[in-house]
């Protein structure tokens, strides 16, 4: 499979992944409450050298003001990653959720 045939297949398969999310998204009734950005992608250059963005994304908020918090959010995590730090336990509360479905006996975080 030729380079440009795998980053596709790929793209799909991350397509497939964002759909997932808003299926559960419906689901679990939380229309209008989750907010969702996802962008998936890969850069490469054009003829003359630019940088091209190929990528699959999903775009679920109520409005620009919502989108800008997000983006601020965003570019305030990339600029100060979290630390593990015990007084702020509220920030790492995924990881708990990630330990267990790590510990489940047969977890198999693919879309197969």
């Amino acid at each position: 499979m030729d380079d440009l045939t795998r980053k596709e297949l790929f793209l799909v398969e991350m397509q497939k992944v964002h759909k997932i999310v808003d299926m559960l998204v419906n689901k679990y009734d939380l229309q209008g409450q989750v907010i969702n950005v996802m962008l998936t992608g890969m850069l490469s250059t054009d003829e003359f050298d630019d940088p091209v963005l190929k990528a699959v994304f999903s775009l679920d908020v109520e409005s620009e003001d919502v989108l800008d918090e997000v983006f601020d959010f965003l570019r305030f995590s990339y600029v100060f990653p979290a630390e593990e730090d015990v007084e702020f336990d509220s920030e790492n509360w995924y990881k708990e959720i990630i330990d267990g479905l790590n510990e489940q006996d047969g977890f198999d975080p693919s879309c197969n």
